[in-house]
């Protein structure tokens, strides 16, 4: 049995030689870099990756070491890869003024809370209104309109899966982020109380974010196009036994009575809305980065993105998850994360996140409000 002397001055003859090697290595993978860059060619290829491991696997002697073998390369090849990031020329982003005589689409009806963020967005203008979200993406591809204005996100009841989809389905970009407040009141005919209210229409997140409350009443809830629409129905139908889950402008706008305030679960409830275009924008201004992008679906893909982001002293905002169409058990990931393009380190982070992932795609960088 060897000493342990003698096995840790072994060791550190090894590294020397590594170090040495380890080198070399990266100056020639600058040579790779540079070359490729001079000649427009694709800089990073997942097949090449896969051989290079599986031949350096192969020249294993001793195939106990297999696994260790295949991470100490990978490892290897991953440092080679953030080191030749850094090469990558960065781009200036010019700021992109907001268009002149634009038109504006929300999901629902005059006093939605989507109106309610059109509003808080871009000032006291008259938007065109649609009944579905995907009516509102099908109206910015045909150029009715020039910017869609969307729910993303509550604080208590989480994504809205569907625009998340619909969002990737057409391309399109975020220009624009505004959150709300959501105050959820249940509405009545004049003169109903809440004794009388036995049945409640709403979108199915009013419902949702106003479910403690119903419960403990006894009050049905039903699915309606959303929040105002449902205001509107029950304008019409003047029957004091049913009531809507709207905003207190809902109850203005269609000469209700607000029976119940705030009935919301959580009292800091907020949505998320974001505003979108077909083309990308970018102003002075912008704060958040959103990206979407998929992953080789083995262990530890998705850990080399949130480790890229934390070496970069980036802050991650959100992540969430939505399935490949024909890929069951794989994923879209939607990442946001703080920043600007302009800034070196998040461009940086941006290049060295893109040899990680099997497609990406920069989806905005925005301005977020609040009201």
């Amino acid at each position: 049995m060897k000493d342990l002397k003698t096995c840790r001055e072994e060791i550190d003859a090894i590294d020397k030689e590594i170090i040495a090697l380890f080198e070399k290595r990266m100056h020639v993978a600058k040579d790779v870099i540079t070359y490729k860059l001079a000649h427009d060619m694709q800089i990073f290829q997942k097949d090449r990756e896969k051989e290079v491991i599986q031949k350096n696997v192969d020249r294993l002697e001793d195939k106990s070491l297999e696994s260790y073998a295949k991470t100490f390369v990978q490892d290897t090849m991953n440092l080679s890869k953030s080191y030749q990031s850094t090469f990558i020329p960065l781009k200036k982003y010019e700021a992109t003024e907001i268009k002149e005589n634009f038109k504006v689409g929300y999901q629902g009806v005059p006093g939605s809370f989507s109106n309610q963020a059109m509003k808080g967005w871009f000032g006291d203008i008259e938007g065109i209104n649609y009944p579905h979200f995907e009516d509102v993406y099908q109206a910015l591809e045909k150029g009715e309109i020039d910017y869609g204005v969307l729910p993303l996100e509550n604080s208590s009841t989480g994504a809205i899966n569907d625009n998340y989809d619909l969002l990737t389905q057409y391309g399109f970009y975020i220009v624009g982020e505004q959150s709300i407040t959501i105050d959820q009141n249940l509405l009545g005919i004049k003169g109903a109380t809440l004794e009388d209210i036995k049945d409640v229409y709403s979108h199915i997140q009013g419902l949702k974010q106003t479910s403690e409350f119903l419960n403990a009443h006894h009050i049905e809830g039903h699915e309606y196009l959303n929040t105002a629409a449902a205001a509107k129905y029950i304008s019409e139908a003047q029957d004091r036994h049913i009531g809507s889950i709207a905003s207190s402008e809902a109850a203005k706008l269609y000469n209700l009575d607000i029976i119940a305030k705030a009935i919301q679960n959580d009292q800091s409830n907020h949505t998320r809305f974001i505003i979108i275009a077909r083309q990308y924008e970018i102003r002075p201004s912008a704060n958040r980065i959103s990206m979407v992008f998929t992953v080789n679906h083995e262990v530890g893909a998705l850990y080399e993105v949130m480790r890229v982001v934390k070496e970069h002293n980036i802050n991650m905002a959100r992540i969430e998850s939505r399935p490949l169409p024909l890929s069951p058990w794989e994923y879209y990931f939607y990442l946001d994360v703080d920043g600007n393009l302009n800034q070196d380190h998040v461009q940086r982070a941006l290049q060295e996140i893109k040899t990680y992932t099997n497609t990406f795609r920069m989806i905005g960088n925005y301005e977020r409000k609040e009201s």
